[in-house]
């Protein structure tokens, strides 16, 4: 039982540690318009393209040069991978 309890407790706060990561990057984040990003990369602008949709609808079809990071799996395990500098954009 106490094995039990001690399992719970680290579910929750993983999960809040989650939560928590969430709302910070949701803080941070700005829309963009299609038409904004345009210009960004017509101008060679350092933007990082992220597709988060799933991997068969990535292979369907994407944005030029964007990397495929399925929501939420592939964000988690993988976005140290992202450039520290340049404007990076989720679609």
């Amino acid at each position: 039982m106490r094995r039990l309890n001690r399992i719970i407790v680290w579910i929750i706060v993983l999960f809040l540690q989650q939560q928590l990561l969430v709302q910070v990057f949701a803080a941070q984040a700005e829309r963009i318009t299609s038409k904004e990003l345009k210009r960004l990369l017509d101008a060679k602008e350092k933007v990082t393209l992220v597709d988060v949709r799933g991997q068969i609808n990535y292979n369907l079809g994407h944005i030029p040069g964007a990397i495929s990071m399925p929501f939420p799996d592939g964000i988690e395990t993988r976005h140290q991978t992202l450039p520290a500098e340049g404007l990076i954009v989720l679609y």
